[in-house]
């Protein structure tokens, strides 16, 4: 049995804050065995595109060298002086809409701050968040796996 994979997406606005969040979820996925990729996006407004990009392709991985990811973990910040608080719902919910859609296993930190000066004091306060999305995401990656094989799912 392959070790289960996860492909992070993440919004890169915020480079030195998503990469400390991004070493938070390495470190957690790793703890628990689990392989991972990395694919990121210059804004929060892109993850909806990339995330149907990738689930198109995952669709398509039999019939190439593509790995089907065992889940997806979102990661990005917006805040109000870049970003209507309106426009980030409509991203988490275009996100949702999708995994949710695909019946994929889906963790998000997608995180909306009111104030710019909040913004030098993210990479800390997330941390938890980003531990608990990972095991979030972990428990329905084993979900599914349940489900998919005996006793659960239909013998052949």
């Amino acid at each position: 049995m392959q070790q289960p994979h996860v492909v992070i997406l993440e919004s890169r606005r915020f480079p030195d804050i998503t990469e400390q969040w991004y070493n938070v979820a390495v470190g957690a996925l790793t703890q628990q065995g689990i392989t991972f990729s990395r694919v990121t996006v210059p804004h929060s407004a892109d993850l909806p595109i990339a995330l149907r990009m990738l689930l198109e392709s995952a669709h398509h991985a039999e019939n190439t060298n593509i790995r089907m990811p065992d889940g997806y973990l979102v990661l990005g910040l917006n805040y109000k002086g870049d970003m209507a608080e309106e426009n980030h719902h409509c991203v988490w919910d275009t996100m949702l809409n999708l995994a949710t859609d695909a019946g994929q296993p889906f963790s998000s930190v997608l995180v909306f701050e009111n104030e710019g000066n909040d913004l030098n004091q993210a990479a800390t306060r997330y941390v938890s968040k980003i531990q608990l999305a990972v095991q979030s995401l972990v428990n329905l990656m084993m979900l599914r796996h349940q489900l998919l094989n005996p006793p659960f799912a239909a013998a052949a």
